[in-house]
């Protein structure tokens, strides 16, 4: 009588976060004469807005040898422009009570603040100024290439884990820039010149190829105000043509060994798989989803029940799968050994492929689909209530050349996902065709 009542609990889970998850926010969208796409989301509950302006370039963007570009430009257009000196943006939001930064992703590049309201004209001035008068000055940048040089060396050559993960996705995608680092290669960075950052300015920064996302306690009507005040005068620029980064469907199976100093033995392997936007069937993406978070997301999960827990081979094991995206993704699962309980690389790798062939044979549980499908969709939830993130979730869509309703569309699939569609999934996608395995063992182990 256990099972029922397990599976009754879970329907009524379901059905108040199902609700909650099929409920769009009052999203408002607009687009400027120039192009400039604004979203505006507003929340009353306290006074703060959350700014980001999305601009569609990033290291997916960059052409070999130039790794790094969009990253660097990032940098340097905090270094100056008509209005502001360099830095002074920093410390015009400091003295308002806000704060500002700025990430580069794969697929985009985005300038961020959290402020009170009445702060939110100077943020969009100072980032129309940005758009459309940088300086980019050859001293200015001298200088920040030895920032950036040693934000890598620190984020990743001296970091065993970040430097483990390098190199693998390198090889997971062989035929797009999706396998370069986002930072860029040290020897790209070493070679880059300020033209090639004028270039790539001129390129990209412009508002027909920028979203403005604004989010929290603010007017739509005054945010239209606002941006066709400030960024309005700003001309569009014809833009270079763009594709999406389409991997080798199965590119063959590919394997990397490293060593590194101090390092605890860990292996990772990595599936070339379709995101939402190059799926050629709409139930794929989902599927990979839950998939995903069976295999490897609560504790309850398949890897972690099995050979963390019950086996006690591994310390830690997690799968990622991220769906939402401008072209092909990577399935991943990451592991680390227990040292306690030390077996060979190859010994882990084959339980993990045990264990992904167990749902290749027989489909899940609908019980252990209902509680994977149950996380998924509380984590939807969490993420559209937190400001912040919801202002993330609204650009990342964007760029992606995704809507709220094709991802609500995601939703009602992901709820009629069936066991044997996992099934399907499994058999599909996580073969050894489209495997990278990556091994890192400890430096003092590598026999010359």
């Amino acid at each position: 009588m256990k099972r029922p009542l397990a599976g009754l609990a879970l329907g009524f889970m379901l059905q108040p976060l199902m609700a909650l998850a099929s409920s769009q926010p009052s999203t408002h969208h607009f687009t400027l004469d120039n192009g400039l796409k604004v979203i505006v989301h507003e929340d009353h509950r306290a006074a703060v807005v959350h700014s980001q302006l999305w601009y569609r370039v990033g290291s997916n963007y960059e052409p070999s040898g130039q790794s790094g570009l969009s990253h660097a430009l990032e940098h340097m257009v905090f270094k100056g422009s008509s209005k502001l000196c360099p830095a002074e943006s920093d410390h015009i939001f400091q003295s308002l009570g806000a704060t500002d930064n700025a990430a580069t992703q794969n697929d985009a590049t985005v300038f961020f603040q959290t402020l009170p309201p009445h702060a939110l004209a100077v943020a969009l001035e100072v980032m129309a100024d940005q758009m459309s008068t940088a300086h980019l000055s050859a001293a200015h940048w001298e200088g920040e290439r030895e920032v950036i040089k040693s934000e890598r060396s620190e984020s990743i050559d001296n970091d065993p884990h970040q430097r483990a993960l390098e190199l693998p996705r390198r090889l997971a995608f062989p035929s797009s820039a999706a396998g370069s680092p986002v930072i860029g290669w040290m020897h790209d960075l070493d070679r880059m010149h300020i033209d090639e950052l004028k270039d790539w300015y001129q390129r990209w920064y412009a508002p027909n190829n920028a979203t403005l996302v604004i989010v929290g306690d603010i007017d739509a009507e005054q945010v239209k105000t606002l941006a066709t005040r400030y960024f309005g005068p700003i001309a569009r620029r014809k833009l270079p043509a763009i594709k999406r980064p389409i991997e080798l469907t199965a590119p063959g199976e590919r394997i990397i060994t490293q060593y590194m100093a101090h390092q605890i033995p860990s292996l990772s392997m990595a599936f070339n798989v379709p995101s939402l936007t190059t799926q050629t069937d709409p139930r794929q993406a989902p599927a990979l989803e839950l998939l995903s978070e069976l295999l490897g997301g609560g504790d309850s999960s398949e890897l972690k029940s099995r050979l963390w827990r019950g086996e006690e081979l591994l310390i830690s094991v997690g799968t990622h799968y991220n769906g939402i995206s401008r072209g092909d993704e990577l399935f991943s699962i990451v592991a680390t050994l227990n040292l306690e309980n030390l077996k060979p690389l190859d010994e882990v790798q084959a339980r993990i492929w045990a264990v992904i062939e167990s749902l290749k044979h027989a489909p899940p549980t609908r019980s252990d689909l209902e509680r994977a499908r149950t996380r998924i969709i509380a984590q939807q939830v969490f993420t559209r209530d937190d400001l912040q993130s919801l202002a993330l979730y609204l650009g990342e869509l964007d760029i992606a050349g995704l809507s709220p309703a094709q991802d609500e569309e995601r939703m009602q699939i992901l709820k009629a996902i069936t066991p044997q569609d996992i099934q399907h999934a499994a058999r599909t996608f996580l073969t050894r065709d489209r495997l990278t395995i990556s091994h890192v063992l400890p430096k003092e182990t590598r026999h010359e």
